[in-house]
Formats: C-alpha cells, sequence, structure tokens
C-alpha cells in the first residue's frame, strides 16, 4: 500500500493513539513524537501511548509530555497509528488498545512485516521508520522545525547505528542534510545518546566484556540478573553492548543474550558482510534487520545460549 493510502486514512482520520514496540530506542520514540507534530499541525487530536518507559538516554527529546504508559487511561481516539513494529503483538499491553480502533495504520521498514494494518505501509529500503515518517511530512507538505527535526535525526541516526549500517542510503544523507538545516547541534544529540553513560553501566560492561567470548567468526556477550544486581544497573543500561562485540576482527555474527527475567532470555544478532541474521532470529520466533534482529527464548540463559550459538554456526557452515 502506499504512503498516498496512509495519508487518506490520515486526513479522514479525528483523533489517534500512536504507539510502537515494547523496548523502545531512538527510531521507535522519535518517530512517534514527530508523527505527533505532524497530527496536531493537521488540527488532530493525538497521544502516544506505549507498553514500556522512555529510556534515560532520549529525556532530551521534545514534548515528552504526549507520551502516556499503557497503564494510564486512554482516551477516545478513532484512528491508531503503529510505527516501527514489525507485528502488532510487539506493542505489548497497547495492542488491546490498538485492536479497539476503526483504522489501523501500520508504517513499517522491517523487511518481515506481518501487514496487520488497515493501511499497510512497509518500505524495508527505508533506514529507518524516521526516514517514513519525514516522507509523510514532505507528502502531506506540511513544515517541520526544529524539534521535530531532532526527533526525525535522532530516530535516523540511532537506527542506522550513527549511518555506518548497510541501511544507510544517499536518500539518507540527504534527508539528514536536510533536518541539519533547522538547527540541530549533532554534537549535542550524539552526546546524549551515545555519552551520558551512567557509572553502574560501565561496572555492568566490565563484567560483561570478561565473559566476552569470540570463536570462528562468532562473539559473543552474556549479561545476567545477578550482574544487574552486582552493578546496581538496569536493562537500559545493557543498550550498544552487542556492538562492542561485532567491533572485533574477524567477526561475521555478534549475539548478545541478556535475562530479562528467570527462563525468559532476550538474544539480539549483528552481523557483518553479506550474513542475514534476520532469517536466524526468524528461527526463533523473531525478526528484524538484514544485519540487525532479535528474538525472546524462553529458556535458561545456558540453554539459550547452546541453542542460538548451535544455529548460527550451522547457518555458517552451510
Amino acid at each position: 500500500m502506499s504512503i498516498d493510502k496512509v495519508l487518506d486514512y490520515i486526513r479522514k482520520g479525528k483523533s489517534f493513539l500512536i504507539t510502537s514496540h515494547m523496548n523502545l530506542e531512538g527510531d521507535a520514540l522519535g518517530s512517534e513524537i514527530a508523527m505527533s507534530y505532524m497530527l496536531r499541525k493537521m488540527r488532530k487530536k493525538c497521544f502516544i501511548c506505549n507498553s514500556t518507559a522512555i529510556p534515560r538516554i532520549y529525556n532530551f527529546f521534545p514534548s515528552l509530555n504526549i507520551v502516556q504508559s499503557a497503564r494510564e487511561k486512554l482516551k477516545n481516539f478513532d484512528t491508531a497509528i503503529v510505527l516501527d513494529c514489525s507485528d502488532l503483538d510487539r506493542t505489548g499491553k497497547v495492542k488491546d488498545f490498538v485492536t479497539r480502533a476503526r483504522v489501523v495504520i501500520n508504517v513499517d521498514h522491517h523487511m518481515d512485516n506481518k501487514n496487520f494494518g488497515d493501511a499497510n505501509w512497509v518500505n524495508p529500503r527505508a533506514s529507518s521508520a524516521g526516514e517514513m515518517v519525514y516522507e509523510l511530512f514532505r507528502k502531506a507538505k506540511i513544515g517541520l522545525n526544529k524539534d521535530i527535526a531532532t526527533c526525525l535525526y535522532s530516530a535516523i541516526l540511532t537506527d542506522t547505528g550513527s549511518f555506518r549500517y548497510r541501511n544507510t542510503t544517499a536518500a539518507t544523507h540527504i534527508i539528514t542534510g536536510h533536518l541539519l538545516k533547522y538547527g540541530i547541534r549533532p554534537e549535542y544529540v550524539f552526546k546524549k545518546i551515545y555519552e551520558s553513560h551512567k557509572l553502574s553501566r560501565m561496572k555492568l560492561l566490565s563484567l560483561a566484556l570478561a565473559g566476552l567470548v569470540a570463536r570462528k567468526g562468532v562473539a559473543w556477550i552474556s549479561v545476567s540478573n545477578d550482574m544487574l544486581k552486582k552493578t546496581g544497573a538496569n536493562f537500559e543500561d545493557v543498550e550498544g553492548f552487542i556492538e562492542v562485540a561485532a567491533s572485533i576482527d574477524g567477526v561475521k555474527v555478534a549475539v548478545l543474550f541478556q535475562e530479562i527475567e528467570k527462563n525468559k532470555i532476550k538474544v539480539g544478532f549483528r552481523s557483518r558482510g553479506n550474513i542475514n541474521v534476520s532469517n536466524i532470529a526468524a528461527s526463533f520466533g523473531g525478526g528484524g534487520h538484514f544485519a540487525a534482529s532479535g528474538c525472546i527464548l524462553k529458556e535458561s540463559l545456558r540453554n539459550a545460549e547452546k541453542k542460538v550459538l548451535n544455529k548460527i554456526r550451522s547457518y555458517l557452515e552451510n
């Protein structure tokens, strides 16, 4: 379905719920807030609701007061916009509210999107949901401002790995070049997202690196709940650990195992070269991008490590 159909549904709607996947990151949150600006400029009523809290590193984003949690009483709405989410189940508790909407609009760039909306605009060639929201502004001929540009720039920055991933295209740089004209300070955004860590995070990273293993093109790091307790860190502090493993020379696939709770392990994948880790994640019921994907396993940490690493080795051998 085209961008035109999405805009048609937006123009017809009067009140909107905006949401994204659990465990928010820069693309999801930046796209949500930018979309809320667009709707308000179109004189629509809207609010943002997510199942999980906003990570501390994004506290510099504008208009965070519009973001609600799924525990709060929701207002009436006729249209739901789901951004950067390949599967409606990934919205968590908000799914129950989304399904009440008269119209569900699905805007996403994941290749494994399940097209769950009444309007589905899925573009795997886009670097990020932020890039797609930018195109909505352009198509609707709605002007940007510094706040909107900051959200969209942050969305693109984080989902391209600071423009290092293969999803970075010429169009991506053209768009970010335009966003910079609105007075964004790249060094400020970068510092807030990547250089504002707590001491507890660094202690956790030290523990995790002590257990880092790299073997035959595969590197992996594991983070247990005991490690979190020992360092006083939290789930948010694990962000970026996998990039350390992926940076090792000769590594083709990097994996991060994170114990969310007993017998529930979050697994993240990163790849280099032509290895499609979304296929590996999909074999465990997950998904994502060609070079960055993830899944959840209901296993002990050690069993999850064994299953995933065996699958990766088999994939590389074939």
